[in-house]
């Protein structure tokens, strides 16, 4: 759908005006699945205006709750914010510590009690050449093989950004043993169930999300 050179216009200034007052705001709260939460302020990709500032505290409370060694990130993003020790998959950021693999293809000797992605699923098979419409699928099918015996798979991703993982997370197909939707309310992040959140559309001028949706599948 286009905007029209006004809407674009204004939704630039706006997001100029926040990025100049947010870095003086202070956090807001949120609430997901009955905790609380800090939104997370920081620098590194500026937080204060994308998903990433409910993201990262709910997925650091997550790793936090695990041993490090019974954990692993798939796509390296809780180390740019501080949160570090466990084992890191990401096929394309070389980075200390980090295992470059597919994780479509993911063969390794050990099973995790906890296996988390941060925003990473809905850029497999879209962002890299050849096409692949169904390789988050696969992902996500390589990934469950890895969890111990009760082990938890929690991933999240920008509603509206890959339209094709967006349907099969909708079906009975994908298995969700949880779900979870944060929408956001200007600079807030509201709870909302995740029947509400999956029409809800992407910024592709900000690049930014309108809602998150955080899944849970069990081993």
């Amino acid at each position: 759908m286009r905007r029209g050179t006004a809407t674009v216009a204004a939704d630039c200034a706006r997001w100029a005006l926040g990025f100049l007052l947010g870095r003086h705001l202070r956090p807001v709260r949120f609430r997901l699945g009955g905790s609380e939460y800090t939104a997370l302020h920081h620098r590194h990709l500026f937080t204060w205006l994308n998903e990433r500032a409910v993201e990262v505290p709910v997925f650091a409370g997550l790793v936090a709750s695990e041993e490090p060694g019974s954990v692993l990130e798939v796509g390296n993003v809780l180390s740019h914010y501080g949160f570090a020790g466990h084992d890191v998959v990401d096929k394309y950021e070389h980075a200390p510590g980090v295992l470059n693999a597919d994780a479509a293809d993911l063969e390794l000797d050990r099973r995790y009690q906890l296996i988390v992605s941060v925003s990473t699923l809905e850029h497999l098979g879209l962002d890299e050449r050849p096409l692949e419409p169904d390789k988050p699928k696969r992902a996500l099918g390589r990934l469950r093989s890895l969890l111990a015996p009760g082990g938890r798979l929690v991933f999240s991703v920008p509603v509206g950004y890959n339209p094709h993982l967006d349907r099969y997370l909708r079906s009975e197909e994908a298995g969700l043993a949880d779900c979870g939707a944060l929408r956001r309310d200007g600079r807030h992040w509201r709870e909302t169930d995740c029947s509400q959140a999956w029409d809800i559309p992407y910024d592709r001028l900000l690049y930014r999300a309108g809602a998150v949706v955080i899944g849970t599948v069990r081993g």
